[in-house]
């Protein structure tokens, strides 16, 4: 259309808009949605009377906006697609005509009438739009645009117009009104950045309208700073406002609170600070002195406004400051945990300060628990105590800095004073967390301090307690010797330890524990985790786990592992943390699955020791023929668990087993009387010869039965049924089924022993060479380079308790961790079957090496 016709149609279009019954036309806001922003694309994308059509588009996009804002809400949908429409129009067309505005000189009316059009939207969009658009004008250069247009346009109208502009933005991101301070010294700002920081550095004592300005000038330098935007050089500005500090002793004008302005220069100054370490630029000690002096006997908030990451940190690496930032650190704390919302410093700042480890939030933290605990203000230590823990939970790995910090100290006084069970429970889970997540590395030093809190942990068992007690606070207290003794294998916090497994009180209530539990027979199988019994029975069964994985570390050469393997009855009670291989049997057999799978993690592990202490001492087997014949029982009808890792740890507890026959008769005997083995291995051999005959519990157990297999074969006297089961046509059998896809390393280690015992013919050998050579080139292949070392897998990063209902959770999962791990840490299944494969490249090419070596002998 012609440029008559199109102005002529955006002043029809405008009065329309102005007309009250405009509401009640219902297409009308989606018409002018497409009205606008025609209007806007065609004259803003186009040269050609430029300056005759640009008005009336502004005009209308205008008279559009305010329509949407303004009338009566029938229409609430439509109008907010319609302003939708409209701030998506102004950063896609009219944001970048002012970009370019600066260096092509465009017309004052323009730039005018696109600034109001900002205002509007600034001060009065809805649904959050208005913040959003604030920062994205001020993540694009705004100030220095600004600035730009007041050079470009000297004139009062646009300078009072860009300053407008400048205060609504300001509002958006800081919030509290800063923005008034602008628009109060508008009139009097200049349009030039050197000018501002000229008037900066002036004394205001004597002039209002001077102070008013250097608010103003305070409040642009600090929104500037979010947004890495600079109105003068960095030293420049660190000399204007130390000039302010040294000059004007932090005096204010009325209009704004001063602690609101007292804030805001402490943070730009903390920020410029910061900025200048950074650069090593040269600042006044004088002008520090001043702001910190008025820190400390004037009022400001820490939270009261947005702060820079780069003035916080500043700001928590100055001593001179402990005293305020005390005082401002406990205010945050009590603000964390009581409201969810609004929090300008949070806790993610907080957490990766102290994750820096560059500044001394986490000994101020630990200095205000401390001195909580010691006034006795419940509520206070909650708080601290939270925030400290929100930490541990964003960065479990600062609980090094909490230690190192005194943070033991601190919580072990709780537990002297007549604190609530409420106070003691939540420093109790910091407790928890703080050793669940801290390297072993921070536990090599003050070992006194471990000692003196497990003491007044130890002090609150008694014998008295009630095994079906649903104590939060003892639940966690459990936890937590349960972390003590799961470090001591690691030899340190020895000494604590020592006292936990040594506890006569602990010991004789744990054994009572056990005893209830074995007593239940059958109806045990009914007190799962969801049980306050069964519950209880978990965590004290990883209270022995632990402490049996640590004894040899705690009590060295002074325990008799044998001694596990006695009767209660026939023995004098236990004088130290452990349990019978009698009664792990009874819960393994009578108990839900997590008793089970604890009881078995038990007991191999006492199975593993007692066998590494008769290797060394090569001593006889001290319990009767009758006792060793039940634990075999149990652990052969485990095997076939449901449970995959009940069945691993059977099998395994069966393995070492097997391997003692080399050790005396009463052995040997006991285990060539075994049925079971022989109908675990009859399962193997069908399944791997024809699996689809083989029952379901039985599919997941073959790994194991390999490794008995192995066990049995290792045998001096390898047993008649198994050679027999093992003949030429079975393994022949065996081999012809196996596969690349069903190859584990346990089946490659079984067919190595074999080999070894001369079970293969050369047929059988040589398939398995082939077969072994595809197996390995679809690993390497699958796995890349990579797949040639071990590489182990990441670790997930340390979790956190929240409740005193996690502490069994994230025991149960260590224990999980630790026992997937305890062979080749860090070594994959792929990575496992590799290793297995070269090993048994190696055996039979020693093999052949072997038999050629004999035939030129014999030749």
């Amino acid at each position: 259309m012609s440029s008559e016709t199109f102005a002529l149609v955006c002043s029809m279009l405008v009065e329309i808009l102005k007309l009250p019954s405009a509401d009640d036309v219902e297409k009308l806001p989606s018409f002018i949605e497409e009205a606008s922003k025609h209007a806007i694309s065609s004259t803003f994308s186009h040269e050609y009377d430029c300056q005759f059509l640009i008005p009336h588009s502004l005009l209308l996009l205008k008279e559009a906006l305010i329509f949407c804002l303004e009338g009566n809400k029938d229409q609430i949908l439509h109008k907010k697609v319609l302003e939708d429409s409209i701030v998506e129009t102004c950063k896609t067309y009219l944001f970048p005509w002012l970009e370019s505005a600066i260096v092509d000189g465009n017309d004052e009316e323009t730039l005018s009438g696109i600034l109001q059009i900002f205002q509007i939207i600034l001060s009065r969009a809805s649904d959050n739009k208005s913040f959003k658009f604030a920062e994205m004008l001020a993540s694009s250069s705004w100030f220095s645009l600004s600035f730009g247009f007041m050079g470009l346009f000297p004139t009062d109208h646009v300078k009072s117009v860009v300053y407008l502009v400048i205060s609504s933005i300001v509002d958006e991101v800081l919030g509290f009104n800063y923005g008034e301070t602008i628009r109060d010294a508008c009139i009097y700002l200049p349009p030039d950045p050197a000018e501002l920081m000229y008037l900066l550095g002036q004394c205001s004592s004597e002039d209002f309208n001077l102070a008013s300005c250097q608010c103003a000038i305070l409040v642009i330098l600090y929104v500037c700073s979010f947004y890495n935007e600079r109105l003068a050089a960095d030293n420049q500005i660190l000399a204007s406002v130390e000039q302010y500090i040294l000059l004007n002793g932090g005096k204010f004008p009325h209009e704004i609170p001063g602690s609101l302005m007292l804030t805001l220069l402490v943070h730009l100054y903390a920020f410029v600070r910061g900025i200048s370490f950074r650069f090593s630029i040269p600042h006044s000690p004088e002008a520090e002195k001043t702001l910190f002096h008025a820190m400390t006997l004037k009022e400001w908030d820490l939270l009261s406004s947005r702060v820079h990451p780069i003035g916080l940190k500043w700001l928590f690496q100055n001593e001179e400051l402990m005293e305020p930032l005390s005082f401002q650190l406990l205010n945050f704390c009590k603000t964390v945990t009581l409201s969810s919302s609004g929090q300008l410093v949070d806790i993610q700042m907080i957490a990766e300060l102290v994750y820096s480890g560059e500044t001394c939030i986490s000994s101020l933290l630990v200095s205000l628990l401390s001195q909580m605990i010691k006034e006795d203000a419940e509520d206070e230590v909650l708080s601290v105590a939270n925030v400290i823990t929100e930490i541990l939970v964003i960065f479990p790995c600062t609980s090094d800095q909490f230690v190192s910090c005194g943070i033991v100290d601190a919580l072990g006084s709780v537990y002297v004073s007549l604190y609530s069970s409420r106070i003691r429970a939540v420093c109790s889970l910091l407790v928890f967390n703080i050793l669940h997540s801290a390297s072993a590395m921070t536990f090599t030093y003050d070992d006194n301090v471990w000692i003196g809190l497990t003491m007044k942990l130890l002090d609150s068992f008694n014998c008295s307690l009630d095994c079906t007690s649903n104590d939060q606070e003892r639940k966690i207290l459990i936890g937590i010797l349960c972390l003590i003794l799961n470090h001591s294998a690691n030899k340190v916090l020895i000494e604590p330890a020592k006292a936990i497994v040594l506890n006569n009180c602990l010991v004789l209530l744990m054994d009572g524990i056990v005893q209830e539990a074995c007593a239940k027979g059958p109806s045990l199988f009914q007190h799962n985790q969801e049980t306050a019994f069964g519950e209880l029975l978990v965590l004290i069964l990883l209270l022995i786990l632990f402490s049996l994985r640590s004894l040899h570390v705690i009590l060295e050469a002074s325990i008799d592992w044998q001694d596990f393997l006695q009767y209660s009855d026939d023995t004098q009670s236990c004088s130290f943390v452990g349990i019978p291989c009698h009664d792990l049997c009874r819960l393994m057999h009578f108990g839900p699955s997590p008793i089970k799978l604890l009881a078995s993690q038990c007991l191999l592990e006492l199975l593993n020791r007692i066998s590494f202490q008769r290797s060394c001492l090569n001593a006889e087997l001290r319990c009767s023929a009758k006792y060793l014949k039940s634990i075999i029982a149990v652990t052969e009808g485990m095997v076939f668990s449901q449970d995959s890792r009940v069945a691993e740890n059977c099998g395994a507890c069966l393995s070492v087993i097997l391997g003692w026959e080399r050790y005396g008769n009463k052995e040997k005997v006991v285990i060539r009387e075994s049925k079971w083995s022989r109908l675990i291995l009859e399962e193997l051999a069908v399944a791997l010869t024809a699996p689809g005959l083989t029952s379901k519990s039985f599919t997941n157990q073959q790994k194991i039965a390999a490794n008995i297999a192995v066990s049995l074969l290792q045998l001096s006297q390898v047993p008649e049924w198994l050679t027999s089961l093992f003949n030429g046509s079975l393994v022949s059998g065996i081999v012809a089924n196996l596969s690349a896809r069903n190859v584990t390393a346990e089946i490659v280690n079984l067919f190595s022993e074999l080999m070894t015992k001369n079970y293969l013919n050369q047929e059988d050998i040589a398939g398995l060479h082939d077969l072994f050579q595809v197996c390995r080139r679809q690993a390497y292949e699958g796995g890349g380079s990579n797949a040639q070392l071990p590489s182990p897998e990441k670790k997930a990063e340390t979790a956190v308790a929240r409740s005193a209902d996690e502490v069994c959770g994230l025991l149960f999962g260590m224990m999980l961790d630790q026992r997937t791990g305890s062979c080749n840490a860090g070594e994959t299944e792929q990575q496992r079957l590799l290793r297995e494969i070269d090993s048994f490249f190696f055996q039979e090419s020693s093999l052949r090496g072997q038999r050629e070596a004999a035939q030129v002998s014999r030749a």
